[in-house]
């Protein structure tokens, strides 16, 4: 097997900073993987050049693009396809808008969107891209990821934004919401993106128990008997690809 030394120390390196809670000082990567002080800060560099790292006051975590790579593997696979009929089969039965969305980075980028006859107009569709942390889908599911996962996500936001005067304003608050919503199981956004419009979004599972996609419902605020009113989230299910 051919040795490329610089490709195993990048990987040692990105493999630690996952294995972290907190961020990862240059020094104690060196006493860590027992490397040359001088290639670790080259290829620190290097990694944060290219997004896989980035640096804090106090050392250095996983950044947004390792994120997007693992999004880019996902997209590879059949869910959009697969993803298609129970979407719209979801929004008939509800009369909701029914969307399917994943995370790219700090952002929520929807892959698939169905409409009922007299479902409320959202401004969501197709590659549409939202900030993660405002939206239904993205709290689902960063809401089954780890706390490091969550920083890493965020690490290319240099600060929290609104659409209309609602949503977090701080980690400290997004973690507040990820906590309700672990609890709930599902995620809701009320009035966050559109002031009309409140939706409910429950994660999709990998046979790995891991979250790599969300389904969501949108209806008009205040609407009787529709998901925005439901003591459950989408369907009241866990969803689940095989």
């Amino acid at each position: 097997m051919p040795e490329v030394p610089a490709l195993r120390r990048s990987v040692a390196i990105l493999r630690h900073l996952a294995g972290s809670n907190r961020p990862v000082s240059a020094g104690a990567l060196v006493r860590a993987l027992a490397l040359p002080r001088s290639s670790v800060y080259e290829l620190l560099a290097v990694l944060e050049e290219l997004g896989l790292v980035t640096k804090s006051s106090t050392g250095y975590l996983l950044g947004a693009g390792v994120s997007e790579l693992g999004s880019a593997y996902m997209r590879t696979n059949p869910l959009q396809r697969m993803a298609q009929p129970i979407v719209r089969e979801l929004a008939e039965q509800t009369g909701a808008t029914a969307q399917l969305a994943v995370l790219r980075g700090w952002e929520t980028v929807y892959l698939v969107k169905e409409q009922a006859v007299r479902s409320a107009a959202v401004i969501t569709a197709t590659g549409v891209r939202m900030p993660a942390y405002l939206t239904a889908t993205g709290r689902a599911i960063m809401s089954a990821l780890s706390g490091r996962e969550v920083l890493a996500l965020l690490s290319g936001e240099d600060a929290f934004v609104n659409r209309t005067g609602r949503g977090p304003t701080s980690l400290r608050q997004l973690n507040e919401l990820l906590r309700r919503t672990r609890e709930l199981g599902y995620a809701v956004e009320r009035g966050e993106i559109s002031t009309e419009i409140t939706t409910v979004a429950a994660p999709v599972f990998d046979v790995l128990d891991r979250p790599i996609a969300a389904v969501g419902l949108s209806v008009r605020a205040g609407e009787p008997g529709r998901p925005g009113d439901r003591s459950g989230g989408p369907g009241g299910v866990r969803w689940r690809v095989h």
